[in-house]
């Protein structure tokens, strides 16, 4: 006979202050927090770099402002973050004016991972990751653990569970031989470094504040032209040009330097149902999955991927959730760069069918009706705007009809590169699955287990009702996905033989 837990009253935990050390990592949270938001804050960098122009003292100002604020920001939030380890449950307190109390149930444990982080390391302390299902999708971070304590918590939390994963289970799993291992080499590392987009990003996003710097006007240009004896304003081009290449090789340099740094020695294994990846140079991270919790399969190919015969693989288990002030969103499993035939191995293992079991389904040609309306209806206002501003009436119609040309294409592109599938896999028929394609010139598919579909809502706008079309929304634990321009009576039809099929499922849903 099982004997009832009851808990320690909150009195009798005993509360533990992490080391001093951990200042750092809540220092680095706030800047990456910075990093993280940083588009949504243009509006006011550009204003400080124009007000600068005139008062060099502010830009300073505020940079030194910020410093202060996250240094003493970081001191204080070390200082009252407390943890406490009771038999069921690890206790949290945060907070120096709001003070919050987080209870973590092992049993409501999802996911539970280990992060060696380079300022960590010297000192013997990681860092446990844990995404709950009782802590709104956020991932909670307890830093400055010794090792042997993180691991025996994270096992802790992974044993103790209210569905099918027993303790033997992932004991078994644990100490197995793993059935997959894949190594990938530095080479194809640098191939995820050249696909990977996220400097480019961020030089978009700093295009504007850079420029109002005057930094060509006041400093390069004066120095080309002082020590470049043959530069004239008939070749100008050639450094514009020059310029504009180096600036791009640099940006693939550095990007293929932070995937070297991010991913350095990139180990895959698979044993059983769970999936774990290992990696780094500096921070080792380790992140893992088990197959019952996954939500979603996204496969990416932008256009140097698809040159490079590769692919960028993530498997989601929870919502993703836009980063809230003092939260970090939950992380998802990651393989930067696949080729083709590991690619078909490692769908294998996910139980995802093959391509040649997909067969795709496309829009109706009336789902091009509506944006070329739109467009159509925009073009003479553009087209007036254009001949009133250009020196030429004849080039602002033929910007005009340039413009609506490339746009009119890349309408047509995208539909003709929509396809949606219902899909069952021929080695596991019980793994049925619902599969999105999209993409210009990437190729991208989001692909969903049908029997964790949540909800299913069929939307009808005036337009669409019009048309006789409906568009079919899905609701999942990793997001929703829409097929757009269905008509209306097949997607009532899709929505109640789904709505059905999935109420009398039985088969796990987390």
């Amino acid at each position: 006979m099982s004997r009832l837990r009851i808990p320690k009253p909150m009195s009798e935990l005993s509360w533990q202050r992490t080391p001093l050390i951990t200042i750092a990592f809540f220092l680095l949270r706030q800047v990456k927090q910075l990093v993280s938001n940083i588009s949504n804050l243009i509006p006011v960098f550009a204003a400080i770099f124009v007000a600068g122009k005139n008062a060099t003292w502010l830009p300073f100002a505020l940079v030194g402002g910020y410093l202060a604020y996250v240094v003493i920001s970081a001191i204080l939030q070390q200082r009252f973050f407390l943890y406490a380890i009771a038999d069921d449950a690890v206790h949290i307190r945060t907070g120096l004016f709001n003070r919050q109390h987080l209870t973590l149930k092992y049993e409501r444990i999802q996911q539970a991972e280990i992060h060696q982080v380079w300022y960590f390391r010297p000192f013997a302390l990681t860092i446990l990751s844990v995404d709950s299902a009782g802590s709104a999708g956020k991932e909670v971070m307890i830093p400055g653990l010794t090792m042997t304590l993180a691991q025996e918590l994270r096992q802790r939390m992974l044993e103790t569970s209210t569905v099918s994963e027993t303790s033997a289970e992932t004991a078994t799993e644990s100490a197995a031989t793993p059935d997959v291992e894949q190594h990938f080499p530095a080479s194809e590392i640098v191939r995820a470094g050249i696909i990977d987009n996220k400097l480019f990003v961020l030089l978009a996003v700093l295009i504007y504040p850079v420029s109002q710097l005057d930094l060509l006007e006041n400093y390069v240009v004066p120095w080309v032209q002082a020590h470049v004896s043959w530069l004239s304003s008939d070749n100008a081009w050639l450094l514009v040009g020059g310029a504009t290449v180096a600036g791009l090789a640099l940006l693939f340099l550095l990007a293929i330097v932070v995937s070297l740094i991010t991913y350095h020695d990139l180990h895959l294994s698979i044993s059983g149902e769970r999936f774990q990846a290992r990696s780094g140079a500096f921070s080792i991270r380790t992140l893992s999955f088990r197959y019952p919790k996954l939500q979603a399969v996204y496969i990416r190919r932008n256009l140097r991927a698809r040159l490079l015969r590769r692919s960028v693989v993530r498997v989601s288990q929870l919502q993703p959730r836009q980063a809230q002030a003092g939260q970090t969103s939950a992380q998802q499993f990651v393989l930067p760069v696949v080729d083709q035939r590991f690619l078909q191995r490692f769908r294998a293992r996910l139980r995802m069918p093959e391509q040649h079991e997909v067969h795709w389904q496309r829009l109706s040609n009336l789902a091009l009706l509506g944006p070329s309306l739109w467009l159509a209806l925009l073009a003479p206002l553009a087209a007036v705007a254009l001949v009133l501003g250009a020196e030429s009436g004849m080039l602002g119609l033929l910007l005009t009809a340039l413009g609506w040309l490339i746009i009119q294409t890349l309408i047509v592109l995208s539909w003709r590169n929509y396809a949606y599938s219902f899909v069952t896999s021929g080695t596991t028929p019980q793994e049925q699955w619902f599969v999105v394609r999209r993409g210009v010139f990437s190729r991208n598919e989001n692909w969903y287990p049908r029997h964790k579909v949540q909800q299913l809502d069929v939307v009808r706008g005036p337009w669409l009702r019009l048309l006789g079309f409906a568009h079919l929304i899905l609701h999942t634990a990793a997001g929703s996905e829409s097929i757009r321009y269905l008509p209306a009576k097949q997607a009532l039809t899709l929505q109640q033989e789904w709505t059905q099929e999935i109420a009398q499922n039985r088969r796990r849903w987390m």
